[in-house]
């Protein structure tokens, strides 16, 4: 082994040859051996991307890692969202980070079915929307579009 490769354990018991200027294998290990599992096993997204989180937290400690790492497995991650993890749940890369989009959706439907005046619809939607993040505004807008334009 060269002097950037370490042999690293995971939680899982497997073992891989991590090489810090290709870290790739060490996430595609985390994500199909740890992410995807857990997913399956209990569906929470959120609690799932903490629990690998949680272990590149140990793996940086216990081998001495690079912190920045962990962004490294988020980038990963959401390579894997328009691909086998969107298989796995059978539902769009949106349904998966913000699990609600539908009842969003509906919400947003119900409003404007409403037959409420501008100024009400507008301050009712910005009620509505007010604790999305910019990444989940985001989020909602692509799926809205895709579900207009895209059909």
């Amino acid at each position: 082994m060269s002097e950037d490769t370490k042999r690293i354990k995971l939680s899982t018991g497997t073992e891989v040859d991590f090489d810090k200027k290709a870290p790739t294998t060490l996430f595609e290990i985390i994500i199909s051996e740890i992410l995807i599992p857990k997913y399956k096993e209990n569906a929470d997204w959120n609690l799932s991307l903490n629990i690998i989180i949680e272990e590149m937290n140990k793996l940086i400690i216990r081998y001495d890692l690079n912190p920045k790492l962990k962004l490294g497995l988020l980038n990963d991650v959401e390579h894997h969202l328009d691909k086998d993890i969107e298989e796995l749940t059978g539902v769009d890369k949106i349904e998966i980070l913000f699990l609600n989009m539908d009842d969003y959706v509906e919400d947003i439907r119900t409003l404007i079915l409403a037959g409420k005046d501008k100024e009400e619809l507008r301050t009712d939607m910005a009620n509505l929307i007010m604790p999305l993040t910019l990444f989940e505004l985001s989020e909602l807008f692509i799926y809205l579009g895709k579900r207009t334009f895209v059909k």
